[in-house]
């Protein structure tokens, strides 16, 4: 079969023919429909220090994905998971952090944080290939009344639903800062849940387009137009960016929330007296999402049919031509960018 390899420990990959996977005892052999590209994709590509940490080539990567159950290796255990019986020809799709079950994290519900977790096509082969397998735990039963598309990005839109529900939005101001496609997801959640206003940022021109096309946004802005400090009850941050988790402080309200969601490439300093003392903000985290309750969560939002992501998934390529599709991605004008094995 055809699969994106990270075969080596330095930068690109590899698209090249690779023997088809069998499903190991407590595995399900999918094949993929669709599979979405990461901006942890491009971290790999580039063979950053997080990537060289997390990696053992060679391994096939993409962990978000949509796939048609061929085969099920139950072995002695029952071929089911939360989202119900798993049988060939269900959609399903993955959740990336793969958990023990048996560390003190896990037994106190925070699978998603697991003490010893893997991650999927990081830790273990992925989802960039025509065919993949999936630990049966970790597999979700899409519902078929959302669609094909769409339920490969379920994985990056549960880290919205996760970071959105976690800062209660209804009724409340909220910034968005930040808007790749996480971050777009960011502001349908907080228009889903009943914002008052919710207000994008992000310096690119084509990503403020592509946030007003949506129609989840009120308004959006750049840093160099912002003026709303101590304006928002709740800052999203999604971007990683220094200017950007600047931005965030000055923006939260005195005893307002602010969400870390964005990944730094370097440590980030804070004015500590200043931000956490004078302003007593609340900061919370986000590490993907809880397992099951935010897929759960995003399900019924997804087949409520109130959001549209046509505007949102902006390009399509097969498999064979991953290397254009990262040559996209890292150009920064798109959305949310799938392949098509």
């Amino acid at each position: 079969m055809l699969a994106v390899l990270k075969e080596h420990p330095a930068p690109g990959v590899s698209v090249k023919e690779v023997p088809e996977p069998k499903p190991k005892e407590g595995e399900v052999l999918v094949k993929v429909k669709y599979a979405s590209i990461c901006g942890t994709d491009i971290g790999i590509y580039d063979w950053i220090p997080w990537a060289a940490a997390h990696i053992k080539p060679p391994t096939i990567i993409g962990h978000e994905l949509v796939g048609e159950v061929l085969e099920v290796n139950a072995g002695q255990g029952s071929p089911s998971t939360s989202s119900g019986s798993i049988r060939p020809g269900d959609l399903v799709s993955s959740e990336t952090h793969i958990f023990c079950g048996n560390c003190l994290t896990c037994k106190e519900g925070n699978l998603h944080v697991c003490e010893n977790m893997k991650l999927f096509g990081i830790g273990r082969d992925g989802s960039f290939a025509e065919y993949a397998t999936i630990p049966l735990k970790t597999t979700w039963k899409n519902d078929r009344r959302i669609p094909l598309e769409v339920m490969s990005i379920q994985e990056p839109f549960g880290n919205a639903v996760h970071a959105v529900t976690k800062a209660g939005v209804q009724g409340k101001r909220v910034l968005v800062v930040g808007l790749g496609p996480t971050g777009l997801c960011a502001g349908a959640v907080a228009r889903f849940q009943g914002a008052h206003e919710i207000v994008g940022m992000n310096n690119s021109a084509y990503r403020r387009g592509l946030a007003e096309k949506t129609g989840w946004f009120d308004r959006v802005s750049s840093t160099s137009d912002f003026e709303d400090r101590d304006a928002y009850d709740v800052v999203l941050e999604m971007s990683g960016s220094r200017l950007g988790i600047q931005t965030a402080f000055d923006a939260v309200r005195p005893a307002g929330t602010i969400v870390a969601f964005g990944i730094p490439k370097d440590e980030i300093s804070v004015d500590w007296g200043k931000y956490l003392i004078n302003k007593e903000i609340t900061i919370l985290s986000v590490f993907g999402r809880k397992i099951w309750e935010t897929w759960h969560t995003t399900n019924e939002m997804l087949v409520s049919g109130k959001l549209d992501f046509h505007n949102m998934i902006t390009h399509r390529f097969p498999l064979k031509d991953f290397e254009e599709a990262m040559r996209v991605m890292k150009s920064g004008e798109c959305g949310k960018v799938l392949l098509v094995p």
